[in-house]
């Protein structure tokens, strides 16, 4: 009897492990690489559909120093008004530090190093991190949830007030 209570104890969590639904990371990787891509392209190109493919329909965009933007089509108007200001990528890169999920949920930690050509100003580089929440759906794709990054730029100083 104890030799069998032993052998139940001992396989009984590798049974119930190989039971639990696994978790499609590599699957999130080739996501989280091909939304990079993309979002390097559509910036360049200010071709928004490249990257909007990505997104999940209740998105939520969280830029730096701006209020939160929910759902695809607001993410959609927030990039064209961009794109309509003359703010257009020059050069972009995306390097991915740590990529994992659990279940359904999967998220990418990430640096970003881009240079922008920003009217009036003239050429602008811009270093930072982000970070991107993936939601598997039920076709299997993996789809960007939510995502926020800034700069890692110090503000800059106000200027002085002018003497009257």
């Amino acid at each position: 009897m104890r030799s069998f209570i032993r052998i139940v104890s001992f396989t009984l969590p590798f049974l119930l492990l190989s039971c639990a639904p696994k978790t499609d990371i590599e699957g999130l990787k080739k996501a989280v690489d091909d939304f990079n891509t993309a979002s390097i392209e559509a910036m360049k190109t200010n071709d928004f559909e490249k990257s909007l493919v990505y997104y999940a329909d209740d998105a939520l965009e969280m830029p730096p120093n701006q209020p939160a933007i929910r759902g695809k089509e607001n993410i959609k108007a927030w990039m064209e008004k961009s794109a309509q200001a003359g703010i257009k990528m020059i050069s972009g890169k995306f390097t991915s530090i740590e990529v994992n999920a659990a279940g359904d949920i999967g998220y990418e930690i990430g640096e970003f190093d881009m240079t922008f050509e920003v009217p009036p100003i003239g050429e602008m580089r811009d270093t930072g991190k982000y970070i991107a929440l993936f939601r598997k759906h039920q076709d299997g794709s993996w789809k960007v949830y939510a995502e926020t990054w800034n700069s890692d730029l110090p503000v800059p100083a106000p200027e002085p007030p002018k003497k009257k």
